[in-house]
């Protein structure tokens, strides 16, 4: 399958920057999804049930893990989320004793901890995690002061941008990332549409949970807030400050979806729609995960973007570049395409930016909670960590693996992604045990993107999350 046929999972991609075996990976996980873990006549056997996306990787490592008090073993959970957080809750609220070690949505975090799901963290437990992990990916794992998951990786969305195009605009080179507002992206992608340059403006819009990202990243760079961090208290109109910022961040959203030359399907883009129209050279702007910078470097060297035939002659080792091969198409690739801070919504002050990823929880089933604890630990040390990193797709909670050689070879963008995972820089979904619910009802309402006026439809936002939080009128 080849990097345009690969979709998505949570918060970007989770695929290989250079090409592994995924034979023995996938036998690892294939032994059941349904069928119970048990353990022998000695050691116990401790069951790590993993996403679909990441499982493969995270089978890699576990068998470093295994001790002389436990082994691992790692199950498939389905490939979709709802599927995933089902199977789950399920094994939970069956009080199935071999479930051990959760693999989680950031966003079911509240959710998981209130209903009894997931174990809170010892103390000790949760002073290392806190000791080591970046802000950004430790607020997605904390649920009323207290620690009830471990990041195991994370994500963050950058600007993605023609630099070649958007060079022709400016009349000069650019030289360093630029720090763009959202008023900037739409004066120059209008300039680059009058010289006959690419104009369309990508982002996630479809009704799915990419359009909540999007939504909450604006929401949060303009000053507001879905929900107060009580979980109970709706603050997108209560006070005028509030009020002011969903309005702004629906405008923008609005002018992005009809400006003059706008992609003609945004409305259902997802991540890999807008990926694939910007590789076809239809896009000055594109807002998305760091999986692209690999998707556009396999597909340049297959031919599959017009725009970058240079890239052809490394087809044959793409998949298995050497160290001087990778920084090489990095290199050219940055001349036309390149990598920029997520953009602002106020001039001079950095976006909050969503951020993805996974954690592991311990299951408040789970007979061996304490050698659970212990084998997260090292699920999620820096050798964990890098695997994750180069052969996963996806970016560490480490701060000191951004500064790895082997990491930055493969992120270029490194020091942007770190940057973004900060506590004043990343934005987190709201802290609700209602999440799923809130998000389905927003989807509804903010789609399709603007179709609506921005006043009127932050009202209905505000009743929206409200019922949902009072678990009334749950089907949009």
């Amino acid at each position: 399958m080849s990097v345009r046929d690969r979709v998505p999972g949570r918060g970007g991609v989770r695929r290989s920057w250079r090409t592994r075996s995924g034979a023995a990976a996938l036998a690892a996980v294939m032994g059941a999804t349904l069928v119970a873990c048990g353990s022998g006549g000695g050691r116990p056997t401790l069951s790590v049930y993993a996403p679909a996306d990441g499982a493969s990787t995270i089978a890699d490592v576990a068998p470093k893990c295994t001790t002389p008090q436990y082994d691992l073993r790692v199950y498939a959970l389905p490939k979709d989320a709802d599927g995933q957080r089902l199977q789950l809750a399920r094994r939970v609220t069956g009080n199935d004793k071999t479930l051990d070690i959760m693999g989680m949505d950031v966003t079911w975090t509240a959710e998981f901890a209130e209903a009894g799901w997931a174990r809170q963290a010892p103390d000790d437990v949760a002073a290392h995690i806190k000791d080591k992990v970046l802000p950004g990916p430790l607020k997605t794992a904390m649920w009323q002061d207290k620690l009830y998951a471990v990041p195991a990786w994370t994500n963050t969305q950058l600007l993605w941008y023609r630099k070649d195009s958007l060079e022709k605009v400016l009349g000069k080179k650019i030289t360093k990332p630029p720090q763009l507002t959202w008023d900037q992206i739409l004066d120059y992608a209008q300039k680059s549409r009058a010289i006959g340059g690419p104009a369309q403006i990508e982002s996630q819009a479809a009704q799915y949970e990419g359009l909540v990202v999007w939504f909450n990243t604006l929401l949060e760079s303009a000053g507001g807030k879905m929900v107060a961090d009580d979980g109970k208290t709706v603050t997108l109109t209560d006070t005028p400050e509030h009020r002011a910022a969903t309005v702004k961040a629906l405008t923008i959203m609005k002018q992005v979806a009809t400006a003059p030359g706008h992609d003609p399907s945004f409305t259902q883009l997802k991540e890999n729609d807008g990926r694939l129209a910007m590789e076809a050279g239809k896009a000055l702007f594109q807002v998305n995960w760091p999986f692209v910078f690999a998707g556009i470097r396999e597909n340049a060297a297959g031919g599959a973007v017009p725009f970058l035939p240079e890239l052809k002659k490394y087809a044959a080792s793409v998949k298995e570049p050497s160290d001087a091969q990778l920084r090489e198409m990095n290199a050219l690739i940055q001349k036309k395409f390149d990598f920029a801070p997520y953009p602002s919504v106020q001039a001079g002050k950095p976006a909050k930016n969503t951020i993805g990823g996974v954690n592991f929880a311990v299951s408040s089933t789970s007979r061996y909670p304490d050698f659970a604890f212990a084998a997260i630990d090292c699920l999620t040390n820096t050798a964990a960590e890098k695997q994750y990193a180069l052969s996963g797709g996806t970016p560490p909670v480490l701060p000191s693996l951004y500064d790895d050689p082997d990491f930055v070879k493969a992120y270029p963008m490194a020091g942007i992604i770190k940057a973004q995972l900060q506590d004043d820089t990343a934005a987190v979904r709201s802290p609700t045990p209602l999440y799923q619910a809130m998000s389905t009802l927003l989807q509804a309402k903010l789609s399709p993107v603007g179709s609506w006026d921005p006043s009127a439809l932050a009202n209905t936002l505000s009743d929206a999350a409200e019922k949902a939080l009072s678990q009334k009128g749950l089907i949009p």
